[in-house]
């Protein structure tokens, strides 16, 4: 971050210090339009999307001070993007048909690999443990422990793995499988001779799906027809869907992941994300009818599970370099994680802080946290309302797009389930899983926690302000463009009014109170205005 912000002549200087985080937040709002363009195909709704996340008080907030939420908040967003584009590339997957790919020479790899796994384990914990590793409360050890040799170990053995698979698909072929997004499985052996397998549905009479004999699969709705061919490419006009794309956004995904982790431990939100979404796509092979969420052979889940985890945990060690050369051992990094842990479990399990908050007060903005509060009033002035000035950076969502979600995310919801949405379907999952864990977490939390999920939020927003587009300009063209023009206004306006108090800005404390507006309503859960309240 210091080198980022001397190339920009800013040097070691606050400006310098946050500099990088307004450019990783405006990132966000890139990520965000590319997701909100593929989920809505619409380049209106995903610039409301980006502008939307740009004029939320909260994001302005994060963007603007030296913390690491905004980069965890940009991460996430890529994993889950990079997850919906790899949903969408895996619609059609090719795979070789291989005999015996688990055979003899798989194992065997597998056995070779163990013993080298084994002594690169040995290796990385024979370098010579840092004596003086700070110890909590008496729980952490700096001699190499068991645990520390299990962990080396899975880690070689699990690239060991990953390399054996690779090796394994180098293989002279038999043939070759396609699986479509309905689970219709087209198999074509070295001869030429196809075989289709599809899945045992009774279909709508508008629904017309059929494989003809070069393994072409075909969907007819009275509005469109799509086709899929053995290569794995979307043909006939459908949107294009290259299988092999599928490889690259695993690559992407994997990275995001890595780096995600490495930011923050509730990155593994998004890892259990993005496995709990693959193992149940992959699921849908076992229930009756076609498949509706995705590709239930579109995933290679051993290779997504161990493609993420190398990644990520090859990623974290890397971020330890530094660590490493001061003459830290590989179990010195293991102690390092067991104080983290200790920490977040106990440390700060029963601490108090007058902007801590609960996890069911996120969505209603309840305690939002202040960063920043001082009060320039000399003392005569102190029970003077109009003389200047207090200050304050108050990470403050915009009410009109945070508070909206109580709505959109529900209903994103229920329009995943109507009209069998996965993208729809992952942000649900996506917000349920980043905000439903902190329910039985012991450690002190505060609204940033919540912070990911403004994304989140404003993708579902972005989905209900184009399902009320469209059905308002069936009936007015003009009721649908003064609504939308309402909200926006309203979107702006806000800002506008709440900006001083999420920017840092002098107010007088009159000036500054009318902002506080939860309190001026009377409404009786403001507790983050009593340590500021001098009158």
């Amino acid at each position: 971050m210091l080198l980022f912000g001397g190339l920009h002549g800013l040097g070691d200087t606050g400006v310098g210090w946050r500099f990088l985080n307004v450019v990783i937040g405006s990132l966000e709002c890139l990520v965000l339009y590319a997701f909100a363009k593929r989920l809505t195909g619409k380049t209106w709704l995903a610039a409301t999307g980006a502008g939307l996340l740009a004029l939320d008080g909260f994001h302005f907030a994060e963007q603007r001070i030296a913390t690491g939420e905004i980069t965890i908040a940009t991460l996430a967003l890529l994993v889950l993007y990079s997850l919906y584009r790899y949903l969408l590339a895996a619609q059609a997957r090719v795979k070789p048909l291989i005999p015996e790919r688990f055979g003899l020479p798989f194992w065997a790899t597998i056995a070779g690999g163990s013993v080298v796994a084994a002594g690169l384990s040995w290796v990385a914990n024979l370098l010579p443990a840092h004596r003086n590793v700070e110890i909590v409360a008496g729980v952490v050890p700096v001699d190499p422990s068991p645990m520390t040799y299990v962990i080396a170990f899975v880690y070689f053995e699990l690239g060991v793995y990953l390399l054996a698979r690779w090796v394994g698909s180098r293989r002279p072929r038999a043939g070759s499988v396609v699986s479509y997004a309905d689970g219709t499985v087209v198999t074509t052996d070295a001869r030429g001779a196809v075989t289709v397998r599809q899945p045992d549905a009774s279909d709508p009479p508008e629904l017309r799906v059929r494989v003809d004999k070069a393994g072409v699969e075909t969907y007819q709705t009275p509005e469109s027809t799509a086709a899929f061919s053995p290569a794995g490419v979307a043909v006939d006009g459908a949107p294009a869907i290259a299988a092999g794309s599928a490889r690259t956004w695993l690559a992407v995904l994997a990275v995001a992941l890595g780096l995600l982790l490495s930011s923050k431990w509730n990155g593994a939100l998004d890892l259990f994300i993005v496995w709990a979404v693959i193992i149940g796509v992959s699921l849908q092979r076992f229930l009756p009818g076609r498949a509706l969420y995705g590709n239930p052979r579109g995933f290679p889940i051993d290779i997504v599970f161990g493609v993420t985890a190398f990644t990520a945990a090859t990623i974290y060690a890397i971020t330890y370099i530094p660590f490493f050369l001061l003459g830290h051992s590989f179990s010195d990094l293991i102690a390092l994680q067991q104080q983290m842990y200790w920490y977040h479990s106990s440390g700060v399990a029963h601490a108090t802080h007058p902007y801590s908050s609960v996890w069911w007060q996120w969505p209603i903005e309840q305690i939002p946290i202040s960063y920043y509060y001082k009060d320039f009033r000399a003392s005569t002035d102190l029970m003077n309302g109009s003389a200047c000035c207090v200050a304050e950076i108050l990470a403050l969502p915009n009410p009109a797009v945070f508070l909206l979600g109580l709505v959109s995310v529900p209903f994103v919801g229920w329009l995943a389930w109507k009209e069998r949405n996965k993208g729809y379907a992952l942000l649900v999952v996506a917000y349920a899983m980043q905000w439903l864990p902190y329910a039985g977490s012991p450690r002190l939390m505060f609204e940033y926690h919540f912070f990911p999920n403004l994304a989140v939020i404003v993708l579902c927003d972005v989905v209900l302000i184009g399902y009320v587009w469209n059905r308002l300009r069936e009936r007015s063209f003009d009721a649908a463009r003064w609504t939308l023009g309402i909200y926006g206004a309203l979107v702006v306006a806000l800002f506008v009014f709440f900006y001083p108090v999420v920017a840092g800005t002098k107010l007088s404390y009159d000036a500054w109170y009318q902002r506080m507006w939860p309190d001026r309503l009377g409404i009786p859960y403001t507790s983050w205005i009593i340590p500021h309240r001098n009158s």
